[in-house]
């Protein structure tokens, strides 16, 4: 209520740029809350305002239109809809790309999601390609200093190539993306219980069951 409220006298005065901006802040706000309690269709559409609040304050291409824009593609694809998801995903990686250069490691999880959605629509081709893209850039970031952060990107970048090889059947290149996966999750985690680690070691179980 309080952030509805909010959002209701942003927009009342939005002679200013600074108030619509402000006001796209809220929205997103409130889309985080309808999403933390289920509602994904509300949610939607407040990410939907939100990006739109922020397109009319800076323009469409504008570096702080590329955060809402992602997560209006990320509830898409939770529903399924990966053509319109995948849209989004492009878009926002455009912007990131101009405001950052092509080759910076900030733009890779864009091109994973985009990834993401060709693999869901079957074109795995250009899945694959987009995942070693994602990869490649994570990889060259991880070589200096990285967080774990960085480094779980990588791991889940090469899961994604993994199930990306699992589809087409090449089981023997699943695996080993596989094992190079589980080796940067253990120098994060650690633990041999973490579900991550688990959920690799089954797959590494799973790809060798074909190829031994």
């Amino acid at each position: 209520e309080e952030f509805n409220r909010e959002l209701k006298q942003q927009m009342a005065r939005p002679h200013r740029n600074n108030n619509i901006f402000l006001a796209g802040i809220t929205a997103h706000n409130v889309a985080v809350m309808y999403l933390l309690s289920g509602n994904n269709e509300q949610a939607l559409a407040m990410y939907r305002k939100a990006a739109e609040l922020k397109e009319t304050a800076f323009g469409k291409d504008h570096p702080k239109v590329a955060s809402s824009l992602n997560e209006i593609g990320i509830q898409l694809f939770a529903q399924g809809q990966f053509e319109e998801a995948l849209g989004f995903f492009s878009h926002a990686k455009r912007i990131r790309e101009h405001e950052l250069g092509i080759q910076h490691y900030k733009v890779s999880p864009g091109i994973n999601n985009i990834a993401c959605c060709n693999f869901q629509m079957k074109n795995y081709n250009n899945a694959a390609i987009m995942f070693q893209e994602a990869f490649d850039l994570q990889h060259n970031a991880a070589k200096g200093s990285s967080t774990e952060l960085d480094l779980l990107h990588v791991a889940i970048t090469l899961s994604n190539l993994g199930y990306m090889k699992l589809r087409m059947k090449e089981y023997e290149e699943a695996s080993g993306l596989f094992e190079e996966a589980l080796l940067v999750q253990q120098s994060v985690f650690g633990d041999e219980n973490n579900k991550a680690i688990q959920d690799t070691l089954s797959n590494i179980d799973f790809a060798n069951a074909f190829h031994s």
